[in-house]
């Protein structure tokens, strides 16, 4: 038996911008009912009352330009925000910045290089940051920024930022693509892997993060802020029943699932 999901619409809010990343990433705060909307296009965190689920209305704007250039990824717990900001060049070190559920400015952070998503641990105690290191001119490490919110973040300084990279795995490429890691020539680990979201256990021990462009997923033991494994995804077999494809564009648009003699990367995004 096949169990079933029906969504039924109730309500919808619309920015009136197509393809510009003005309402990809939300994060809904139960105490002030608001909706903490991230909105790319305008440098902005749209904040939207959704007292009336039925009808969304913006209330509110946080603009984050004076923290960088605009806001990849928003998060909430217990009535504080946080916000991943990337520098205006997106190779340099990146912010999380901390708000109220008012839009009020608390305290802000360094974090790594293009920081693109972020998460509070269960408890609250903590934050996450995937700091995917894009490349451009220069190719920036990738890493993960954990941020202790213990002593509350009234007392936030730099010095409740630590970090795990991953140049523990610098020189190891060779054997680490035997393994089935992907990475690219003329790049050392640290360089080549990208971290792009993250999930933490219910005990708020461990971090999972996926490094998409590597075809594989990196363990974080939270506590020490160390990389402890890598877990390659492997390869898809297409020619499996169950694994068929569309794989050409070149067929009128026509929809043509097939198994095919090829292999794919699983290349987790989330």
């Amino acid at each position: 038996m096949v169990n079933t999901i029906k969504l039924t619409e109730i309500g919808k809010y619309t920015t009136g911008v197509f393809d510009r990343g003005a309402a990809e990433i939300s994060a809904y705060d139960p105490a002030s009912k608001r909706l903490f909307v991230v909105n790319a296009q305008a440098a902005t965190i749209d904040i939207l009352d959704l007292s009336d689920p039925t009808s969304p209305v913006q209330i509110s704007q946080i603009a984050v330009s004076s923290f960088g250039a605009v806001a990849n990824s928003v998060a909430v717990k217990n009535g504080t925000i946080a916000v991943a900001v990337e520098a205006v060049d997106k190779t340099n070190p990146g912010k999380v910045v901390f708000y109220d559920a008012n839009g009020t400015y608390l305290k802000d952070v360094q974090v790594g290089a293009l920081p693109d998503m972020l998460t509070f641990s269960p408890d609250g105690s903590k934050v996450l940051v995937a700091n995917e290191g894009e490349s451009a001119t220069v190719d920036p490490e990738g890493s993960v920024s954990i941020i202790d919110l213990s002593g509350g973040v009234s007392n936030l300084t730099q010095a409740n930022v630590t970090t795990a990279g991953f140049t523990s795995f610098n020189g190891s490429e060779a054997q680490l693509r035997t393994e089935g890691v992907r990475i690219f020539s003329g790049k050392t680990a640290a360089q080549d892997f990208e971290p792009e979201y993250i999930a933490v256990s219910a005990d708020g021990q461990t971090a999972y993060v996926t490094l998409q462009e590597n075809n594989s997923v990196a363990v974080i033991d939270i506590p020490t802020a160390t990389v402890t494994e890598l877990q390659p995804l492997g390869l898809k077999d297409h020619s499996l029943a169950g694994n068929g494809l569309d794989a050409s564009d070149r067929d009128n648009n026509a929809i043509n699932i097939n198994t095919w003699p090829v292999s794919g990367m699983y290349m987790p995004d989330a």
